[in-house]
Parts: structure tokens; sequence; C-alpha cells
């Protein structure tokens, strides 16, 4: 699996990557992983005129020919702050390809006379230029904007669905790129994910205007995009209603319902339908002498972080998973626990509150080794939010087969239905 670490400023790269820097630091440094092998590298220089420039863009010689360069360029673009970056390259079809770059002329930090800009080839040296479109707002780089999304959109409605949690827009845009769109005084999103087409999201309104959907879709025609997804059954409803509606297609988007439980099931597995949780519950209880909690507190985040990452290790997870806990980690989005049998580490489980009736479930991850482990730690949350959340969600299977079948074990309350839509 394809996942991309950052590297800020002077931090140590990867042996694998080596030394990049030269005259010029380096603001931000994009490693691309295959799995857990370094597959690739971009960096973006900041100049001392405070221009940006691409540069130093290499994938490994195996890795060619698969779009994993276009894939890492297109991703360090859109998660860099910056609204206007420079390359400077003789390749430029390569570049042009992307779609993204127009021709330039040379920004002010080129010296052709240097030295080390002698050691390629200056006559063959094309200035290209990478600029985001002045509408598009990266999430949470403007106050006002992340105020008018957070407190006028999301707060006080009880939305379900885990595409509009707060810990995970303030971690996953960095996998996903989000931006806003304001039209018409509405907040609409756009997103520019790894290694995938980008697409928009409509923001839960209970109701948009014609008037204001025909700019939006107008507008990702013209930003290249031609897809919404996440939508909920709410927005759905709302789109069909739309005069244009007759030029949208509907798909369920079954890979990413979110599962959504009842807090009391969990606390107590009561009823046939939950024996084997209580047996399996039983045989870890009496293994593991009762098993030992340790909630999570802000000073344990590296605990925390370096069991997830053995996990993640063993699993096989992409390293945008470890990115995104780490995010949440720093920020202190998450509640939790870790669960110890014995001396040894088992088990991590860390959440945060969706809505006023619901928590949502970020990480849980366990050594399965411990026959009954994930019973146990399920178990004990639903205890520990009895009497104040009514439901957990548990989030997607991601279209994982294993995955649906543990979600589908635990019978839950209901699926919190999604679809694409193509137009």
């Amino acid at each position: 699996m394809l996942g991309i670490r950052i590297f800020y400023g002077g931090q140590p790269l990867p042996a694998a990557v080596g030394q990049l820097e030269k005259t010029v630091p380096a603001d931000r440094t994009y490693v691309l992983y295959a799995g857990r092998e370094v597959a690739g590298w971009a960096q973006i220089l900041k100049h001392e005129t405070g221009q940006y420039e691409l540069a130093y863009v290499q994938i490994v010689p195996r890795y060619r020919g698969k779009g994993y360069g276009r894939e890492l360029v297109c991703f360090a673009l859109y998660e860099h702050p910056a609204r206007q970056i420079y390359c400077l390259t003789i390749i430029p079809e390569f570049f042009r390809k992307l779609g993204l770059f127009t021709r330039a002329d040379y920004p002010s930090f080129v010296d052709h006379s240097d030295p080390e800009c002698r050691l390629c080839e200056p006559a063959k040296c094309a200035a290209l230029l990478f600029a985001k479109p002045a509408d598009l707002v990266r999430y949470g780089s403007e106050q006002k904007l992340l105020q008018k999304y957070e407190q006028e959109i999301i707060s006080g409605r009880n939305f379900m669905g885990s595409e509009f949690s707060a810990a995970n827009e303030k971690t996953w845009t960095y996998a996903e790129n989000i931006y806003f769109l304001e039209i018409d005084d509405y907040l609409f999103l756009t997103a520019y994910p790894f290694a995938a087409e980008p697409f928009g999201i409509i923001c839960p309104y209970r109701s948009i205007p014609d008037t204001a959907l025909d700019k939006y879709f107008a507008r990702l025609r013209e930003l290249g995009i031609r897809r919404l997804a996440y939508v909920n059954a709410a927005a759905c409803r709302l789109l069909h209603k739309y005069s244009g509606a007759g030029g949208l297609k509907f798909q369920e988007d079954r890979a990413n319902f979110d599962y959504l439980y009842k807090t009391g099931d969990f606390a107590a597995y009561a009823g046939a339908r939950y024996a084997d949780k209580r047996n399996r519950l039983k045989k870890f209880l009496r293994n593991n002498s009762g098993g030992e909690i340790i909630q999570y507190r802000p000073e344990l985040k590296e605990k925390f972080f370096n069991f997830a990452q053995t996990r993640f290790t063993t699993m096989g997870v992409d390293v945008i998973s470890e990115e995104v806990l780490r995010l949440g980690l720093e920020q202190n989005l998450y509640q939790g626990f870790m669960v110890k049998a014995g001396r040894v580490e088992i088990g991590i489980l860390l959440y945060s509150e969706l809505n006023p009736r619901t928590i949502i479930v970020h990480f849980e991850l366990m050594d399965a080794a411990y026959d009954g482990a994930a019973q146990f730690m399920n178990n004990y949350l639903g205890k520990l939010l009895a009497g104040k959340y009514t439901f957990i969600n548990r989030e997607q299977d991601l279209g994982l087969a294993g995955l649906r079948r543990s979600k589908q074990s635990y019978n839950p309350y209901r699926l919190i239905k999604k679809y694409s839509v193509d137009f």
C-alpha cells in the first residue's frame, strides 16, 4: 500500500533518501512509501525571496512506470500551504501531463551562472508554475471559514456520519487535502486525496438553493472534479430536489457505510445474539486475570503511538494511518485507554465525541494472539460510556471482507448509508 510521510525543515530524512538539501533549505520533504519501503521523494524549497520551488522529485527505479511520480507531486502541491510553487525542469512534458503547471518567467531566485545550476543543462531549463485557485481555502487555514463551518454548520446538528467528525477533519485533511469553497454564503468542500481522484463534499445544510448548487457544480467542473463523495441520506434528499438532479448519477458507497451500535449493547452483551461475545470475554478474563486498563492521558501519547506503530507494521497498514494517529495525538483530539495482560501491552482504543449522543472510535488495535481482547475492549468501552452517550460509531469497513465480518458480528443498531454521485 502507498503512503506518504512529511519531514519538516531540517528533520533527519530516512537513510534511503540521503541528504538532499544543498544551498536552499527544504521547507518540507515528502517521502513516498510502498508498504514500509521508500519508493520516492520530493521537496518543496523556500528561497530567500519568499518564493517556493518543487525540487528533487525522484522515484526509486524499481517503482517507476506506475504513476507514483504523479501521485507524489500532486499530493505535495495541494498539501503545501503556498499558493504558488515554481518548478524548474529539463523535462517539462512530465509536469505538463499532470495538468497542473503553466509556463512562467524565471522566478527571481534563478541564477543560471550559479555552479550548482551549471551542473544541470541551463539551456534546456524551463520554468513552470503551479498556482492554486484563489477561491480554494485550505481547511483550517482561515479562522473565519473554520468558525463558520464548525459553529454554524456542524455544531448542534446530530449528524451521525464519520465524515463530519471534527477530529477526523483535523487529521484526515492531511491525506485528503480538504479545501473550503464558499459560494453565495454557502460552504462546500473539495478534496484532493493522495492516490485518488479529487471529489466534492456537500456540507450538511438542511437546504441549499438551486442557484448555489448550479454554481458549485459549474465550479467543480472547472476544477476538473466530476464526483461527490460521502453523500449521506440527508444530502441525497437535498440533491434529488435539485433542478439539475437529472444530470446526477447516485450509487451506494457500501465500503464507507458507518456502523452504529448502542452503547448499552456493548456494556451488557445481553441475549443470544451476543452469546459468542460473552463467551470470549469470559475466556479473556479467565486467562488474563481480568486484564488491566490504563486511561489515556496526553503524557502517554508516545506510549500509545509506539504500540500502534508496532501493530500497523505487523498488519501491513500504510504509513498514512500512522500520520493521522500522530496528528490526532499531538492535537489531543482523542480519549481512550490501553489494555495490558500482566506486563504486556495488548491493545489500545481511541475515540472522540461525534455529537452529544454519539462517540466515534478512530483506532482500535490489539494483539490478535490474545483471544477475547477485542470483546473485552468493546465491553469496557460500553460500560465506560453508559449513561453519557447512546451510540458508538465504529466507522467504515473499507470494503475489507474480514473487517466487515468483524463489525457485523457486533450486531450494529443500523448502518449509516453513504453514496457517491457522478456528474
